[in-house]
């Protein structure tokens, strides 16, 4: 009989829908190899049931929508001095379902699969383990310190930086083991003194999933993928729509732009070039990669790394992308990802890839060996939850 593992999740898990939930669930695939898995996940309005791995039980608590809790939660942070984070995944009846089904048999581990759920963890008995995904507050000050003018949302992130990263403090005190997903992110967290030093378990690809595709691209389609309700990625997209897509244009009359993400802020969607699309949230990503000639990911903030470069990487697209978007992956540069912080070199080499498909494919070759080495999901779970599995013996 294997040994019982709650996992707490913010939101339900799925192979392809978004980072979170995408990372989420090849941990609980890796974790069900090792142990029995009962996930407990929030779910709100509007959002579908997630797909869960096989073996796992599954419990989803219903949650308030976002759009009462977003303004709720910022209210609570201006008027209180909270935390933004905190107050969003607020919920009674995660708490009272995670209680009552410790008192029946308490798990050996109870994973947090984000620190937004990591209350829930410490709460449920003596052996709790955060991954923390991002560290947040590192992202936040970012954002506060990008934005130019009288910017609302970079006074409050900036505020919020400082506050997050206490109460980033005081979970990983608090937990009995902690995780994310760079070396970068590893030293920021060891930093805040946590009990034991973090476990670094990176992002993946499932590489039966992403496919190498045999030839390159046909039409001129640049894509990028990300939630747009997350700041850094609406910056990108902006960034991408106002400054480095007329270039591309110029250069390519003819090339296309397809914006895959939910959330897309209203000075988006008002854009009227027929060339750059936004086409709302999707779930599998696969129909787009087999006919994109570039995948872009033109962050200037953020933090963690990035799930679609791998997917990129492994389904045969070659990637463009800023430092800032690349970061904590072990591309190298020129010769497996091109990587231009500058929109004028951003466009050159976007244009460059659209020209030349050879260039592109000869990076997307070797992005492919980098990931089948470093980044097979199967791999890092696997490692992740035998590591767990070793902790709970000793």
């Amino acid at each position: 009989m294997k040994p019982l593992l709650f996992s707490i999740l913010p939101r339900p898990p799925h192979p392809s829908r978004d980072g979170l939930a995408i990372r989420n669930y090849q941990l609980l695939k890796g974790l069900a190899g090792e142990f029995e898995v009962r996930a407990f996940a929030l779910r709100a309005p509007g959002v579908e049931p997630g797909e869960y791995p096989e073996g796992v039980e599954r419990v989803e608590i219903p949650h308030a929508s976002r759009l009462w809790r977003q303004p709720a939660a910022a209210m609570e942070s201006v008027l209180l001095r909270g935390v933004y984070s905190r107050s969003l995944y607020r919920s009674r009846g995660l708490t009272r379902a995670v209680r009552e089904a410790s008192l029946e048999r308490p798990p050996v581990w109870t994973v947090a699969h984000s620190y937004h759920v990591g209350p829930f963890a410490l709460d449920c008995g003596p052996r709790a383990w955060i991954d923390f995904h991002n560290v947040d507050s590192e992202i936040w000050a970012r954002v506060g310190q990008s934005a130019t003018g009288a910017n609302p949302t970079a006074w409050f992130a900036a505020r919020q930086a400082v506050r997050l990263q206490e109460w980033e403090g005081d979970l990983v005190r608090a937990a009995t083991g902690i995780s994310c997903v760079a070396e970068r992110d590893a030293a920021s967290l060891s930093g805040l003194q946590p009990r034991v030093a973090p476990l670094v378990v990176p992002n993946g690809v499932d590489l039966a999933r992403y496919r190498f595709r045999a030839e390159p691209a046909a039409a001129k389609s640049i894509f990028f993928v990300g939630d747009l309700s997350w700041p850094p990625n609406a910056q990108a997209v902006r960034w991408l729509q106002r400054e480095i897509w007329p270039l591309i244009r110029r250069a390519h009359p003819e090339a296309e732009a397809e914006i895959l993400g939910r959330g897309a802020p209203a000075d988006l969607r008002r854009g009227r070039d027929a060339s750059f699309r936004l086409l709302g949230e999707g779930g599998d990503t696969r129909p787009h990669w087999a006919k994109a000639a570039v995948a872009v990911v033109p962050l200037l903030t953020g933090g963690g790394t990035r799930l679609k470069i791998l997917e990129a990487a492994a389904s045969g697209v070659p990637v463009v992308a800023t430092r800032v978007g690349a970061e904590g992956l072990e591309l190298a540069p020129d010769r497996e990802i091109l990587l231009r912080d500058r929109a004028e070199d951003f466009a050159s080499a976007v244009s460059e890839l659209l020209r030349e498909p050879a260039l592109g494919a000869r990076l997307a070759r070797a992005a492919r060996a980098r990931v089948e080495a470093l980044y097979d999901w199967n791999l890092i779970t696997a490692r992740f939850a035998a590591e767990l599995a070793r902790r709970a013996r000793s």
